[in-house]
């Protein structure tokens, strides 16, 4: 075994892309939707939510151990429901806008070039409907519920300690190109030979 002093060492710097924190949070929201010609519904048959996306996403008010990230997007909905002898549908445009608080995994400061990546964990459902009336006009409140994830990525440096060999110990070191090596072929057997 090679002796310590033997080594010189020397500190190393790799820049590298690291996961600064990473979040998921069930979020709710309440949507209001008009009747048609303002029509007061009975009863609400059913509602589907469709197309939901990510519109956009950006730090807000971090701290040294926090990262806030607002996310913005929006979602379609469609409702049905029953009118006096009738039915009827309604379509909205939901949006949300949701922040989300990460844990830093190191202070942010050692971070740079942070870059944000979102994204819909759970689509939303609806958890249930209401007849409302909302300043004199009948409405349908639909309660949202959904799953957003977030990522932040950041370039950071990681020191390592290398080690150098000293001239005695280099002299000592077997180099693989000195060993010769023995070829072994096939086609030299004669299998005559063999019993």
């Amino acid at each position: 075994m090679n002796d310590k002093n033997n080594y010189k060492s020397k500190m190393t710097t790799i820049i590298t892309n690291a996961v600064c924190g990473r979040a998921t949070q069930t979020c709710q929201t309440t949507i209001f939707i008009c009747s048609e010609n303002n029509v007061e519904p009975t009863q609400v048959l059913g509602c589907t939510i469709t197309n939901a996306k990510i519109r956009g996403s950006k730090f807000e008010d971090s701290s040294d151990k926090d990262i806030n990230i607002r996310i913005d997007g929006e979602f379609e909905i469609h409702v049905w429901y029953e009118t006096t002898g009738d039915t009827a549908v309604s379509k909205n445009n939901g949006k949300f806008s949701e922040v989300i608080s990460i844990e830093s995994l190191e202070e942010a400061k050692e971070y740079h070039n942070r870059s944000i990546s979102a994204w819909i964990s759970k689509n939303p459902v609806s958890l249930g409907t209401m007849i409302v009336n909302k300043a004199g006009v009948p409405m349908i409140s639909i309660q949202v519920e959904y799953e957003l994830g977030v990522e932040v990525v950041g370039e950071t440096g990681i020191n390592i300690l290398s080690y150098k060999l000293d001239d005695k110990e280099k002299d000592a070191e077997i180099s693989l190109d000195s060993v010769s090596k023995e070829e072994f072929n096939f086609d030299d057997i004669n299998y005559d030979d063999v019993d």
